[in-house]
């Protein structure tokens, strides 16, 4: 089989020279190119819609051409009724009439749902022009055959064997996100697209049920998982304003509902569903009008910091870290908190950077604040963090008894912890203008699984909401902040120790 580049191999000068020669050869020039075959696409919007119409170059349908012409990895999340299945209908009839020894996958929910997918197929070809379209041979509802190049383009549902005894120029997984045999099938038919150089696209709307699925991880893991991933959210159509918005949401009784199948951002669609969320959506929708770019970046041994406010004389300040093993799996976050105006002015996000390496990042970050209080996480990854700070002698650090360095997370606790996050988010009493922090604020859930215990949704973090709120608790201890306090390798040994012995009865 022929790997397949569906790359234009024309310069535009060359393809305006076509199209100037006349109708014969812009049938060509179509053949030869998608971009170009979708001059003649016509598409059915059923009733009470406009019946047959040319297909029609929305903005984000011409970036999705683009994409699909120089990327063989693609996964697209996407709001409903956004162009996308009578796009990659388009696409797949036309490798398969025009690209010699095409094996063209469609793979859906269900068997009805195939059907439907490959329907389009056939819709787009009986309304060709008679001479582009390439001779039809087997037509029935599960598959098209095209023997002029040898080509196919076959149906199949979600099941647990699908796919697998194919080998695949391109793979279409429709409504990926809601297929029961995903896993299975994705392990099938990647390998084929590896060896041949051909395409897979998953593209869905979110499954509102299910958060921890292959779909949700593939799009979150891009582009280090070597797929492309791209978002468009109900307002990409033009026919679609916020009266549009509103008046469709009316019609929904459950507007967690509503709000996966009509997405505004990303963050809304992968978010759990409001019945079991954490945190109010709508709140956390007005908190990303605060998010902004830090002011300042600055080295912090082996990551950079972002700086959101710089520090300013007589402000109380406190930080907190969730540490993480640096895997590579969870976010290792230092956070500093303004704690009379509950802004969170600097931090440091990374799943790259081990325990140890967290304490030395953060130690040189909160030296700009003047070593405010510091309370760090004692799992299994922070009490490595821990143990570096004190080697340091990092000067504020939270011991919650006598003898016990860092915050530990209890049942008891953890209600308190996360109660009056809640609180302060409720109350706008926060500000995070970090956007990928706030993001992970969407996927805190109460886990109906585990009798409402507050955390992240399979497969998401809560990694920055849980600095932020360890920080929240530190407020109390938290003092002024005037001029720079000495390096603790300035002290003496009697200096450290009477400090260390007061700040373990204080904090």
């Amino acid at each position: 089989m022929t790997a397949v580049n569906p790359v234009s191999d024309l310069t535009e000068e060359q393809k305006r020279m076509i199209l100037g020669a006349g109708a014969s050869a812009h049938f060509e020039l179509a053949k030869r190119n998608f971009w170009d075959f979708l001059d003649f696409v016509k598409i059915l919007e059923p009733q009470p819609g406009r019946g047959t119409i040319p297909f029609e170059r929305w903005p984000h349908l011409v970036d999705v051409c683009h994409i699909l012409e120089e990327q063989k990895l693609l996964v697209w999340l996407k709001s409903r009724q956004t162009g996308a299945s009578w796009m990659l209908a388009a696409y797949g009839l036309w490798m398969a009439m025009y690209k010699q020894g095409s094996v063209v996958l469609l793979l859906s929910q269900g068997e009805d749902e195939a059907k439907k997918l490959l329907a389009k197929c056939r819709f787009i070809y009986e309304n060709l022009e008679p001479d582009i379209r390439a001779p039809l041979g087997t037509d029935s509802r599960q598959e098209l055959y095209f023997p002029e190049t040898g080509s196919s383009i076959s149906a199949l549902p979600s099941t647990e064997k699908a796919g697998r005894s194919s080998t695949a120029s391109l793979v279409i997984m429709d409504e990926a996100d809601f297929h029961e045999h995903l896993d299975s099938n994705y392990a099938a038919v990647k390998p084929t697209i590896d060896d041949v150089g051909g395409q897979l696209v998953l593209v869905s709307t979110s499954n509102a049920t299910r958060m921890n699925t292959l779909f949700k991880s593939t799009y979150k893991e891009s582009p280090y998982n070597g797929f492309t991933r791209v978002f468009y959210g109900w307002n990409v159509r033009p026919d679609r304003d916020n009266a549009w918005y509103e008046a469709r949401r009316a019609e929904y009784a459950d507007k967690s509902l509503f709000e996966k199948e009509y997405p505004a951002s990303d963050e809304e669609a992968l978010a759990p569903p409001r019945t079991i969320a954490a945190f109010d959506h709508d709140i956390l929708k007005l908190m990303q009008d605060d998010a902004r770019k830090a002011v300042i970046t600055m080295p912090a041994g082996v990551v950079t910091a972002n700086i959101y406010q710089d520090f300013h004389p007589g402000k109380t300040y406190s930080a907190a870290s969730d540490t993480s093993r640096g895997t590579g799996q969870d976010d290792a976050i230092t956070v500093v908190l303004d704690t009379k105006t509950g802004y969170v002015v600097a931090d440091i996000q990374s799943n790259l950077i081990p325990p140890d390496q967290l304490a030395i990042a953060s130690m040189a970050l909160l030296a700009r604040y003047h070593n405010p209080i510091w309370a760090i996480e004692d799992n299994d990854a922070g009490i490595l963090t821990i143990a570096s700070a004190q080697a340091a002698r990092y000067p504020s650090l939270y011991y919650r008894e006598s003898e016990k360095a860092g915050w530990h997370t209890d049942e008891r606790n953890r209600w308190l912890l996360w109660g009056e996050l809640i609180e302060a988010v409720n109350a706008r009493l926060l500000t995070v203008p970090s956007e990928d922090g706030l993001a992970q604020f969407y996927s805190v859930i109460r886990n109906p699984e585990k009798d409402g215990r507050i955390e992240a949704a399979r497969g998401a973090h809560d990694d920055y909401p849980m600095a932020v709120g360890i920080a929240w608790q530190m407020r109390r201890y938290a003092r002024p902040m005037g001029r720079p306090m000495r390096s603790p390798m300035e002290d003496s040994w009697g200096d450290i120790m009477r400090r260390s012995s007061l700040a373990k009865g204080r904090w």
